[in-house]
């Protein structure tokens, strides 16, 4: 009886050992992936398609939600940048996610020029995004350059979009 607590002890501690070997999602970015496509409809109303809209440009993909205090600290930052490179060949889309607020008040009452883009619950989903801010660094072939790592505060967050944007521009 000892010995096959023992055995069924093992095998626990070897599946548990599994689980956390290999990514529960199969779907999450990692720098030098190629983003899917996809298609969301703005604030105003038109449907904005990620790889026409995107083309021959850099994109900063912001995943966010009026209720996340990391957003409304990171947003001020992302707006600077997206002041910098205005006129530049650069996109900066505001993928709202998981909302219960008013995104498009929100927007318009901190003067955020994103492109905001509503319902992308299924794009965070499909991008293995599980919590805000998520922010992407896609270049013109839509592959990933930089992901935001969970934690990391908003000046390293813009250092590190800014050496990505001077490294591929």
């Amino acid at each position: 009886m000892y010995r096959s607590q023992s055995q069924s002890i093992s095998v626990y501690i070897l599946i548990i050992c599994l689980l956390f070997a290999y990514p529960v999602s199969s779907n999450q970015l990692k720098n030098g992936d190629i983003i899917s496509d996809w298609t969301l409809t703005s604030a105003t109303g038109k449907d904005i398609n990620f790889y026409k809209d995107s083309a021959n440009r850099i994109s900063i993909i912001l995943f966010w939600a009026t209720w996340c205090p990391y957003c409304k600290a990171l947003m001020p930052y992302l707006q600077q940048v997206a002041d910098e490179y205005r006129g530049e060949a650069v996109n900066f889309y505001a993928l709202n996610v998981w909302e219960d607020g008013e995104p498009v008040k929100f927007m318009r009452e901190n003067g955020f020029t994103f492109t905001l883009l509503l319902r992308a619950d299924y794009i965070a989903k499909d991008y293995g995004i599980k919590g805000t801010p998520g922010l992407l660094v896609v270049d013109k072939d839509h592959r990933v350059r930089y992901i935001r790592v969970a934690g990391e505060d908003e000046i390293s967050v813009i250092i590190a979009i800014e050496e990505v944007l001077e490294e591929i521009m």
